[in-house]
């Protein structure tokens, strides 16, 4: 009897955000937005007097200095606003479809390393005795929201999936192999970077799964596991591999397009959709990685961090859609020899 008390709780917290979790998603997202009219960054500036007396000034930074001529990448802003506001329609329009969920948790996840970027591009900005930026009040209050909403709205999605045996162990089968795939390494040029096959069992785990399984085998589960590994730190797991690699969910948007259960081999319409989705998951990778050069690695400049990550990442997406298109028909048959038991 005690421990039917628990379950029953359980369950009633999982109706509960079944039925208004997309309310209080959409929620967090239109609060996000309105905290960035707030204080986004705090300037830092030491101007010299006489003598050896320094005067140090600190100047708030809202929306609309971003789209001066004085500051550089105001774009970003416009980008952060515009992810923010259609991550709160998506959580909306889950109510009707639950992997609006997913899509809804994808994009707050992506604001937020653009959040993240907001203060380290005046420091680059040629703004005279700066010595250094900061979040403000707006930005921090952004940030939380925004995670808030993304676990809010992806918690709607887990409530009508499985997590059954033969999926979890096909999941851990690709993580495994995705872990040894990572191992083997193409060097590209003399700045470290390298590419290899890893993206590919993560996009066969969306592709066959749908989006919560691919963020929690990829960003999750594998992030973690490489992030630990790999030995760059914990710093850069958010980034380079919470959405780094979770970014492979959003193939799992497309699935319905790209496979059904009668489906038993290669098809114009799925090979189209698998490029576009996984162009836009290696993208999604590229902003996280980008961000994570400059926050975590200190890199001065975005353009010299795109220029990094635009060695390796393209090219492992690249690598890993090809072979994926390749071997789209036999992944078809696999699927209508075995369909995933859940709906999506």
């Amino acid at each position: 009897m005690d421990k039917q008390i628990p379950r029953e709780r359980m369950k009633k917290v999982d109706d509960f955000f079944l039925k208004y979790g997309w309310i209080i998603a959409t929620a967090c997202g239109i609060i996000a937005i309105l905290f960035l009219l707030g204080t986004i960054v705090t300037l830092k500036q030491k101007i010299p007097l006489e003598g050896e007396e320094v005067k140090k000034v600190y100047t708030d930074i809202h929306l609309w200095h971003f789209f001066q001529n004085k500051y550089k990448y105001g774009w970003t802003m416009f980008v952060t606003i515009g992810v923010l506001f259609g991550g709160s329609i998506c959580a909306a329009l889950s109510l009707v479809k639950r992997n609006f969920a997913s899509a809804s948790s994808m994009l707050y996840f992506l604001a937020i390393p653009l959040l993240a970027l907001s203060a380290k591009f005046f420091e680059e900005s040629g703004i005279e005795y700066l010595s250094g930026a900061e979040f403000g009040w707006g930005a921090v209050c952004a940030l939380a929201f925004s995670i808030i909403g993304a676990v809010i709205a992806l918690s709607t999605e887990f409530s009508e999936n499985t997590f059954i045996t033969k999926q979890i162990a096909e999941d851990g089968v690709l993580i495994a192999a995705a872990f040894i795939l990572n191992l083997i390494k193409i060097p590209l040029g003399a700045t470290g970077g390298s590419a290899n096959f890893q993206m590919l069992p993560l996009f066969i785990i969306a592709l066959r799964h749908g989006p919560a399984h691919g963020l929690i085998c990829g960003g999750i589960i594998y992030g973690l596991m490489t992030c630990l590994t790999d030995g760059y730190g914990f710093a850069c797991y958010p980034f380079d591999y919470l959405i780094g690699f979770g970014s492979v969910m959003v193939v799992g948007f497309f699935r319905k397009l790209i496979l059904s259960e009668k489906q038993t081999g290669y098809n114009l319409k799925g090979e189209l959709f698998i490029l576009l989705a996984c162009t836009i998951a290696t993208l999604i990778r590229f902003i996280g990685s980008t961000a994570s050069s400059m926050i975590v690695y200190g890199v001065p400049t975005l353009t010299e961090a795109m220029a990094y990550n635009a060695i390796y990442i393209p090219v492992s997406g690249l690598i890993a859609t090809a072979v994926l298109m390749g071997a789209y028909g036999p992944i078809a048959k696999i699927n209508s020899i075995y369909p995933v038991d859940k709906a999506l």
